[in-house]
């Protein structure tokens, strides 16, 4: 398995071992971002929310 590792450090990095294996994670954000964290959060959840919701629909509109 190729290991991919980008050496710029500029974001807030976490490292949390499970197992034999050490994973570090490197959170970077938008300077220019014109939504707060919040903002993109929500959007996500209920874009998710719709998308459960539309599968569950289809599957009623299927069923006899």
């Amino acid at each position: 398995m190729e290991e991919l590792k980008n050496r710029d450090r500029k974001g807030i990095s976490t490292k949390r071992k499970i197992g034999k294996t050490t994973y570090e994670v490197v959170v970077h954000f938008n300077e220019n971002a014109t939504e707060t964290m919040q903002d993109k959060l929500t959007r996500i959840m209920l874009r998710e929310f719709r998308r459960k919701s539309n599968e569950k629909k289809m599957i009623l509109i299927k069923s006899p």
